[in-house]
This record gives C-alpha cells, structure tokens and sequence, in this order.
C-alpha cells in the first residue's frame, strides 16, 4: 500500500514539472518572436539624407533611433496620404542603403544582408501647408503600422 502511494506522489511530481517546463519553454518563445508596433511616440520631425544622416526639415517625421531588421513589416493604411522610406545601418550604426520611396506594404523582402537596424522616415503627400507640426507627429505615425521582432 505505501509503495503505491509512493509511486503516485512521484509520478505526481514528475508531472508538475514536466509542466513547469513547457509553461517556461513557451513564455521564453513567445517572448522572442513577439513582434513590437512602432507607436506615435518612436517618431519626431525631421528628415534623413541620402547618406542616412539626420537633418533639421519640418516636412517629414524620422524614428528616433534605429530598431531591429528582424521580422521588419510596414503596412500603409488604405488611401494613406503618406509615403515613407527604410534606411538600413550595421550592427555599428555605419549608414548601407535607403530603399526608393514607398507608397505601398513592405514585406521584409530587400533587407541588406549585414543591415541589423533600420530607421523610418514619413512624408506627407498632401499636407495643407507642406510642413509638419508637433500635432500631426502621431495622425502621420498612425497611417503607417510598422512591426518587428523585439
């Protein structure tokens, strides 16, 4: 009788953490794939250059800093009065490439192959008076939803 008991409380136990396990195994994965929106507050007015370099300009909005490349989307909101471009750095924040001007949804395809950070900057297309206000930061960051793995 007490063998029995025995054997129950440890196949008990070997239960518990089997499942203890499985919990941690999956936070730790979910924690790793989860992707992370852009919000209003990642962005702030000014411009990029064609070298990659920040330049005073009210006409557009720039990331603050540069986030990851890893699962990077963008998805522009239907009739999006916008256009953006991706500016791609290095692991040690040396400027590769700019991708064209985009009017459309990036999928991740076209990422330089060293790129570990990429920068967003927003134009208006049909700004009222062709300058971007501290107001308009988020209404302009809204229209464009970008995504990547944290």
């Amino acid at each position: 009788m007490k063998k029995q008991g025995l054997w129950k409380r440890v196949l008990l136990a070997i239960l518990m953490i089997a499942m203890i396990a499985t919990i941690v195994g999956l936070a730790v994965t979910v924690s790793r794939s989860t992707a992370q929106k852009l919000g209003g507050e990642a962005y702030e007015i000014g411009l990029l250059n064609a070298e990659g370099k920040e330049e005073k300009g009210d006409t557009a909005i720039r990331t603050r800093k540069g986030v990851t490349v890893d699962g990077l989307k963008c998805e522009l909101e239907k009739d999006a009065k916008i256009k953006y471009q991706l500016f791609f750095y290095d692991k040690d924040g040396k400027f590769l490439s700019a991708s064209a001007e985009l009017t459309g949804d990036y999928d991740g395809s076209g990422v330089p192959e060293n790129a570990k950070t990429v920068k967003v900057m927003i134009t208006p297309t049909a700004d009222e008076d062709g300058k971007v206000s501290l107001i308009e930061v988020l209404g302009y960051a809204d229209l464009l939803t970008v995504t990547t793995n944290k």
